[in-house]
């Protein structure tokens, strides 16, 4: 028999940006090797816009960015700030379990943020780029 592992198993790093604001409007991004997935939702309805795949270089551009957010030295946060939250969550594969960091920040001081600035910056060019749609998060 080939293949001993579970179909559809995966077991690799994870990120996923999940950014709403007080209007009820949400952005959700979910990066894993080289793949990125994102959705919208505002009041009046949802949008899956899919998955992107990014090349290599893309990819690693956005894992540097990311490894620049050193979440794991972060505070934790607090969830639904009135004024909105991002929720940053990174998981990382250890020997026998995963490592999962979550964090939250204020939309407010999000944007003053330079490492959160940038990972916004560069997921926002990439919707633009692949999905032609003009991200609001």
């Amino acid at each position: 028999r080939a293949g001993t592992g579970k179909r559809g198993d995966t077991n690799g790093r994870s990120f996923d940006l999940v950014s709403n604001k007080e209007d009820g409007s949400e952005w959700i991004f979910r990066f894993r090797g080289t793949s990125l997935w994102v959705s919208y939702s505002t009041r009046k309805g949802a949008e899956d816009l899919g998955a992107i795949n990014l090349t290599s270089k893309e990819a690693r551009t956005l894992w540097n960015l990311i490894d620049e957010l050193n979440l794991a030295g972060r505070r934790q946060g607090k969830r639904d700030a009135p004024e909105g939250t991002v929720m940053m969550r990174l998981r990382d594969p250890t020997d026998d379990k995963h490592e999962l960091t979550e964090i939250y920040v204020a939309r407010d001081k999000a944007n003053d943020d330079e490492a959160v600035a940038a990972v916004a910056v560069y997921l926002g060019d990439l919707v633009r780029k692949y999905k032609n749609e003009e991200p609001n998060f």
